[in-house]
């Protein structure tokens, strides 16, 4: 069985120019790694594909790839982990990811089930007395295990790990779940809205009555990946960059300096 395999998801012919900057890094920094591409059935990858030195592609229904919801029922099912049962681990790199340095061995061998960005609260804005009530409804909604109609709330979600657009996962672990949880997973995919997404069924659901999937501590997985930049965050220095980012196009404001250094003009 092989250690871990890059799968990067094409929806579309076409490649915006940050997505291409985020392939260039892909290839540039972890293309010591087997890289696989999935997309729709019907899709043709663009030329854009050629920054890269594909292992493998995989094509799967155009309905996956038409939605968000399309997307999760395809990251939520037995038949796509099954595609990389010869692989321990997939990182999940979708083309607003980034990565500074080349740390994927090293992750995978930090025994994880799974590993994503943290859902960082933004509480710059609040004060020390907002601060200390907002712990306390994190720690109640945690404890109890509230939810709003049978779905995580946004209390559970605060700095929980975490997002899965750039995100570490064992596969014969979430294949096996896949099956094992297929009524629950219908149920979940039954309903609308960004707190049925996928990777809150892996970081919030699965885990809800005990540990299933083990997952790190919003503090170590902060050294994985940042959605919020680190300056924002108060919680890393600058110099001290995590393996990657997503979602770094929202914030290109703050990425901008960082990756000029890297040679990258955004």
């Amino acid at each position: 069985m092989k250690k871990v395999a890059i799968v990067i998801p094409f929806y579309r012919i076409q490649i915006s120019d940050y997505e291409k900057i985020a392939l260039k890094q892909c290839e540039k920094v972890l293309g010591n790694h087997d890289k696989i591409a999935i997309k729709p059935m019907d899709l043709n990858l663009p030329d854009e594909t050629k920054l890269l030195n594909l292992h493998n592609t995989i094509s799967f229904s155009n309905n996956y790839f038409e939605s968000i919801s399309g997307y999760n029922k395809l990251m939520l099912s037995a038949e796509f982990y099954k595609a990389f049962l010869n692989y321990e681990y997939i990182l999940i790199y979708q083309m607003d990811c980034f990565v500074f340095s080349d740390q994927l061995d090293f992750w995978c061998n930090q025994n994880w089930d799974y590993i994503g960005a943290p859902w960082i609260r933004k509480t710059y804005h609040k004060n020390p007395v907002e601060m200390y009530f907002l712990k306390i409804k994190q720690n109640i909604n945690s404890r109890f295990n509230c939810s709003d109609n049978n779905k995580p709330n946004q209390y559970q979600l605060n700095n929980q790990v975490g997002n899965g657009g750039f995100s570490l996962r064992r596969v014969h672990k979430f294949y096996n779940l896949c099956l094992l949880m297929q009524p629950v997973i219908n149920e979940y995919l039954s309903s609308n809205g960004n707190l049925h997404n996928e990777d809150v069924f892996w970081s919030i659901e699965v885990n809800k009555e005990k540990r299933v999937l083990n997952i790190p501590s919003c503090e170590k997985a902060l050294k994985f990946a940042v959605e919020v930049p680190p300056i924002r965050l108060k919680l890393l220095k600058e110099s001290d960059l995590p393996f990657g980012c997503h979602d770094w196009d929202r914030y290109a404001d703050y990425w901008r300096i960082v990756f000029s250094k890297i040679g990258y003009k955004i």
